[in-house]
């Protein structure tokens, strides 16, 4: 399970990469890049949206995915920084 879960975060990434350089193409070449089905770019799109908050759409435009806000993916554990008070 865990070589299955980084390799899925590894995606996110690679997701998110693409968007900020506006370079993720149509959907199924995204999945080409990826290695992955169209289906699957798909359900990553909506993880991205529905669990993780990412403002993704896509603009035909450009013809790729892209955010609506400047901003840039974030997995993990962050500790408080240590010039923070506690009170």
């Amino acid at each position: 399970m865990g070589k299955l879960f980084s390799k899925m975060i590894d995606k996110f990434y690679r997701i998110d990469q693409l968007i900020r350089m506006k370079a993720t193409g149509q959907p199924h070449e995204l999945a080409q890049r990826l290695r992955v089905s169209p289906s699957t770019v798909y359900e990553y799109i909506d993880i991205m949206k529905r669990v993780l908050s990412a403002p993704v759409r896509y603009c035909h435009t450009s013809r790729s995915y892209v955010y609506e806000e400047e901003g840039q993916l974030f997995l993990g554990f962050k500790k408080p920084s240590l010039n923070k008070q506690v009170t």
